[in-house]
């Protein structure tokens, strides 16, 4: 890919070209020029399980990226960057145009603020739900309301296989190697039926503090009991879960523990996505680029 696109700025010219792990550092810079949390170990992350595009100046300044995720006949695409001085020159579009093609004919998911549902809705993307960011910053462990009785036990790595599996289930497809390596990078809680394992949660850091997701659970009492032991478990500090609009009470409940929504990005699917099981269910995102 070496494709000159034709922005609207008279007299510029911007390249596509494929992201390289020399790349990384522009990534973030980016990033933290739109204030996105994402450390620079988490921009690693994100290319070293995904691959991506760049868009380059004449200077040679990398102006705009963003990355795509695969996942046996789907991806996901997210952290579509493009600097605030370069917005509105068409390289938005172009960054998307490459990703959906490299993509092939896998369906595609991504999580929309609201500066670009429109660019993708023309593209071809399809609104399915919402997704509500729960946040806070906690100098001291947050008193938790009361939590179902659920029992919950933490994960050992024998039970990758199960979890991995479980994410499958509710996700529609295959993540392994997503799923072993935010094992590697946290700690994870789980609930179990007749003695299985039936649904999970970890806790990693990430950004300004810690995440906890993804949230997979047969049903709402179970995520709760999860993300309670999570949060109990989470160092001081900014604490970070992304759920699924949906799950009112799991909502209800993060707000009475201190962490409210602090902001609303729209699912968005093109293609059809695989079929999932009712149970377990996603209650929550490993991120929002990934799902």
């Amino acid at each position: 890919m070496n494709n000159d696109l034709k922005v609207r700025a008279a007299g510029a010219r911007t390249t596509l070209r494929p992201m390289q792990a020399g790349d990384v550092a522009a990534m973030h810079r980016l990033s933290q020029q739109m204030s996105w949390p994402h450390r620079l170990e988490d921009c690693a992350q994100l290319f070293a399980l995904g691959a991506g595009s760049v868009a380059v100046d004449a200077a040679g300044d990398t102006v705009g990226v963003g990355l795509r995720w695969s996942f046996s006949d789907v991806g996901t695409i997210g952290l579509v960057l493009v600097a605030p001085d370069c917005q509105g020159r068409g390289i938005g579009r172009a960054l998307m145009t490459a990703l959906i093609a490299e993509a092939g004919s896998r369906a595609l998911m991504l999580n929309a603020t609201a500066e670009g549902l429109e660019l993708y809705k023309k593209l071809g993307f399809v609104s399915t739900g919402l997704v509500r960011q729960h946040q806070s910053r906690f100098a001291e462990p947050p008193a938790l309301p009361p939590v179902p009785a659920v029992a919950v036990r933490r994960a050992v790595p024998g039970d990758r296989a199960a979890l991995c599996a479980l994410d499958a289930a509710a996700f529609g497809a295959d993540r392994s190697a997503l799923i072993g390596r935010l094992l590697a990078n946290g700690e994870a809680w789980l609930v179990e039926h007749a003695g299985q394992p039936a649904g999970f949660a970890v806790l990693r850091p990430f950004g300004r503090g810690s995440i906890i997701g993804p949230i997979v659970a047969p049903d709402e009492d179970a995520a709760i009991a999860l993300v309670a032991a999570a949060a109990k478990a989470a160092p001081i500090g900014v604490l970070r879960v992304d759920i699924d609009a949906s799950a009112e009470r799991l909502a209800t409940w993060l707000t009475e523990a201190g962490l409210p929504a602090i902001d609303t990005v729209t699912i968005m699917l093109r293609g059809s996505w695989p079929e999932t099981r009712q149970r377990p269910r996603r209650f929550g995102l490993a991120l929002q680029a990934w799902g």
